[in-house]
Parts: structure tokens; C-alpha cells; sequence
């Protein structure tokens, strides 16, 4: 009996694997009578690969300054009040326990506050992400002010004139108007440059100050920003003799700092702010004086000032600005004047 149930069993063993299709799919019959098929394998969804060589674009999130200023390949200061990165483009001021950064003096909202943290700052993302895309945009910019190179036919070599009594030669044209010196960001033009006839110099008449404090008091004002088109620090809330360019300065804006009733010393005036108090006590540092200097000879130079035009505000208006104790008549000697 044992061996008739062992038989029986392995015959029914048989008759199951035999009955398999390849997967393990059994193949039985189908409603005609017929097989029915055993489904094909299906194969796993294959992996998508990025592009060989593709440059993965960096992560965004909350980043400490000094691993973003070492990304973007610019330079990071802290100043205590502040944290700036700079590069040749863009300068970007971050303000602990605040959430907007400046950059080149406007002043931008990160969506979350920028903290101290081990010793550094920590950006939020979208700190981060607006110093990437202002990186982007001056580099856009600066590629699309390039000139275009012209390709010029080669001359053919032409027979000598019998006579060279009645040959008329041309002048060359003029060459582009060039300015050794100064800041890449001073020539970084977003507009045709206007005509300017004036130097205005003025002090800010505080002690602390920098171009996105003076941009928001401005606009409380309801002007259109910052009046000033140079903002030279005093290293309270930006460097010692740091040059900030205004808001105004890229466009080529007409200022808002010496109103008159013909409003020339505006329209056509360049207005350059030292920060300091010069009428009560305080004086330029030797870093604010010597970055006003080289501004001025620079500005001098490109669109043909003469030094009986680099004026204080009080010559242009009744005030006290820039200060008694301002060096004037040091700065006109060192000037040219």
C-alpha cells in the first residue's frame, strides 16, 4: 500500500512541473479548450542617467557665507554688523537677525532671517539664491556688452599714386573712451552714460551708515531710492573706504541729493557721500579720504570735470554739508584743483 501512494504522489508531482511555463506561470486550459500562455517576464523600469559631462546645478538651501563666498569665487568680510561678499560684479551685505540682503544696494527679502551660527553666518536659501542669479545676470550682461568682432576684408595691394600732392588722409576714428583705474563695477553700465558736468561731495551727517540704509530712509521719503551715486563706508555698516555703488549709478539715474530750483546739480550732478558726521566732531578716515580721492580723479578724468566743478553741497545750496571739518582745501590740492 506504502508503495502505490508513493507512486501515485510522484506521478502527480510529474504532472505539476510539467504543466509549468517558464516564469512559473502554469499553463492550463483556456475556455476553448486550448492553452493558455504563460505571460512574458516584464523587465524593471531601467534608471535615467544624467548627460555625460552635464554640470549638476548646486543644491539650494541655507548655506554659512563663507562656503558660499568660496563657490562663487568671491571675498567675505565681517564687519560685525554685517557680513559682505564682494566680487568684481556683485557685492552682497547679509545683516544678522534680519531677513533682506543688499546687493549693490538694493535691498532684496531672503523669506527667512540670516543667524550667527559656530562662529560664521548662515544664508538662508534665498540669500543663496539671490547671489547666484545676480552673479548670473551681471555675467549675462557683461557678455552681452561686448563689442562684436568685425571681420574686415584684406586689403589688396594697390599701385602707388604718381603723385602724392592731392592725397587726402583720413583721421582714424576716435577709440573707445577708456579710464585706467577704478573699480570694474564703476564702468559695469546698464544704460548709456549721461553727460555729467558736476562732482557733488556731501557727508552723511551720522555716524553709521551704508547705501541700503541711506536707499530705505530715501524711499521713506517716497524718492526713488537712494539719491547718492556713491556711498564711501566708514566701517561701521560697510568697509573702511569702501566704494558702494548706488542703485542709481548702473542705469545712469540723475541723482537726488543737491535739490536747486533749475535742479541741475541733480540732473546732471554726481553725487558721492561720505559716512560721518564732519560738522560735530567727526572727521574722514585716511581709507574714506583716499577712496574719495581716487573716485573723484577717476570720474574727473571720464567725463572731463575740470576741479572748479567738484563742488561741496554747500556750494551748490545753503547747508553745512559736507562739514567744517572736512579738508577741503587739502582735497582740492589733491585733486588738480
Amino acid at each position: 500500500m506504502r508503495t502505490i501512494v508513493t507512486v501515485v504522489v510522484a506521478l502527480s508531482l510529474a504532472a505539476c512541473t510539467s504543466g509549468r511555463g517558464r516564469g512559473g506561470y502554469a499553463e492550463g486550459p483556456g475556455p476553448d479548450g486550448g492553452a493558455v500562455a504563460a505571460p512574458a517576464p516584464v523587465a524593471a523600469p531601467a534608471t535615467p542617467r544624467a548627460p555625460v559631462g552635464a554640470t549638476l546645478a548646486p543644491a539650494s538651501g541655507p548655506m554659512d557665507a563663507g562656503a558660499l563666498a568660496r563657490e562663487t569665487g568671491m571675498q567675505v568680510q565681517d564687519l560685525g554688523s554685517s557680513v559682505l561678499l564682494s566680487g568684481s560684479d556683485v557685492r552682497a551685505r547679509f545683516f544678522p537677525g534680519t531677513d533682506r540682503v543688499s546687493i549693490d544696494g538694493r535691498s532684496t527679502p531672503m523669506g527667512a532671517v540670516a543667524r550667527r551660527e559656530a562662529g560664521g553666518l548662515v544664508v538662508p536659501a534665498g540669500g543663496v539664491d539671490a547671489v547666484r542669479r545676480a552673479l548670473r545676470d551681471a555675467a549675462a550682461q557683461r557678455l552681452a556688452m561686448q563689442p562684436i568682432p568685425l571681420k574686415m576684408p584684406v586689403p589688396q595691394p594697390v599701385k602707388p599714386p604718381p603723385s602724392l600732392r592731392d592725397v587726402t588722409i583720413s583721421p582714424r576714428p576716435a577709440a573707445a573712451r577708456r579710464t585706467p583705474g577704478g573699480d570694474p563695477s564703476w564702468t559695469a553700465f546698464s544704460a548709456a552714460e549721461r553727460s555729467w558736468k558736476w562732482i557733488v561731495v556731501h557727508h552723511s551727517d551720522d555716524t553709521e551708515g551704508a547705501c541700503e540704509k541711506y536707499d530705505r530712509q530715501h524711499k521713506a521719503k517716497g524718492w526713488d531710492g537712494c539719491g547718492y551715486h556713491f556711498v564711501i563706508g566708514n566701517g561701521t555698516q560697510s568697509g573702511d573706504g569702501e566704494v558702494e555703488v548706488g542703485p542709481r549709478w548702473r542705469p545712469q539715474m540723475h541723482g537726488a541729493h543737491a535739490k536747486t530750483p533749475d535742479n541741475r546739480f541733480n540732473d546732471y550732478g554726481i553725487g558721492v557721500v561720505l559716512v560721518g558726521d564732519f560738522e560735530n566732531g567727526g572727521r574722514p578716515t585716511a581709507r574714506q579720504y583716499e577712496a574719495l580721492v581716487n573716485l573723484t580723479r577717476w570720474l574727473m578724468a571720464r567725463y572731463g570735470v575740470t576741479p572748479d566743478r567738484v563742488l561741496r553741497h554747500s556750494d551748490c545750496k545753503a547747508t553745512a554739508c559736507p562739514g567744517k571739518l572736512f579738508p577741503w582745501g587739502k582735497f582740492q590740492a589733491d585733486i588738480g584743483g
